[in-house]
């Protein structure tokens, strides 16, 4: 028996899912995105902290409130500080990013096998 809006369906099936693997590649490219700028932090604040301590030892002073404490140490524990809640707030993101994944990836699996069984039915 043939059903004209058989073939129309089908193609819609198939747009979704076309549109479900987009909207999970765009979600798998955020969460790397977030996953590399939280190392990047990391690496940065490692650094500033090695910055820190160089010129805690090079000056004898490793107290922030001594009034000869040096001020490119206090600018770069103030940048430290900046990127530790940048870092903070880029992992609260990541965290909902990687839901989100999963969520398109969970609806992907379940498109899939609906769309496969429908194209060895034809």
């Amino acid at each position: 028996m043939f059903y004209p809006w058989g073939a129309g369906m089908e193609q819609s099936k198939a747009s979704l899912l076309g549109r479900k693997r987009f909207e999970a590649n765009e979600k798998e490219t955020k969460v790397a995105l977030l996953r590399t700028m939280i190392g990047d932090f990391d690496n940065m604040i490692g650094q500033l902290e090695q910055q820190i301590a160089a010129e805690e030892d090079r000056t004898r002073i490793k107290d922030p409130r001594h009034p000869a404490y040096s001020m490119f140490a206090k600018a770069a524990a103030e940048r430290r500080q900046n990127l530790l809640i940048s870092e903070a707030h880029t992992r609260s993101m990541l965290d909902v990013a990687k839901r989100e994944f999963d969520e398109v990836t969970a609806e992907l699996s379940d498109l899939e096998p609906i769309h496969n069984s429908h194209l060895s039915a034809a």
